[in-house]
Order: C-alpha cells, then sequence, then structure tokens
C-alpha cells in the first residue's frame, strides 16, 4: 500500500486537522478474577483465506497491471499462516 505522508497534513493543507494534544482521561477499575472470552477476536488463520480470495476476485476484476497482480499475490503468500 503507498501512503505519501509527506503530502499529508502541513498546515493549510485540506486533510490538515488542528487540535491539541491532552491528558485524556483514565478510570481504573478493582475487578478481581479470571477474565472471560467474549468472542470479539478472530483467529488470524481463519480470517487470511477471506482477505485473500477478496484480494484475488478484485484484481481479476479490474484493470491492474500485472507487475502489481504479481505483488498483492506475493505480499498475501508472505501472510499465508500455513506456511
Amino acid at each position: 500500500m503507498f501512503a505519501p505522508f509527506d503530502r499529508l497534513g502541513k498546515p493549510g493543507d485540506p486533510s490538515y486537522v488542528a487540535g491539541t494534544g491532552g491528558d485524556g482521561q483514565t478510570q481504573q477499575g478493582n475487578q478481581q478474577g479470571q477474565g472471560s472470552n467474549n468472542g470479539a477476536y478472530v483467529p488470524y488463520s481463519q480470517v487470511y483465506g477471506d482477505f485473500y480470495s477478496y484480494a484475488l476476485t478484485t484484481l481479476d476484476r479490474s484493470y491492474v497491471p500485472i507487475s502489481v497482480k504479481d505483488y498483492v499475490r506475493d505480499y498475501f503468500t508472505s501472510l499465508d499462516p500455513q506456511q
């Protein structure tokens, strides 16, 4: 993925959002005991195939240079949890 960070976030640019930092708010809990698994997390190995299939389908449906298609395939191959 290409993100031209040198072009974003300068004062005067439409993409610039001014603001000031702060300490934020914190809240300390006092609970004890074992936590519980709420099922919000999905293991990487279960979602990898879906993302890979979606990427390949998208590459096939639109015009993308061959070199970029190879790059995307190589990228997802490098992320494969089975390797």
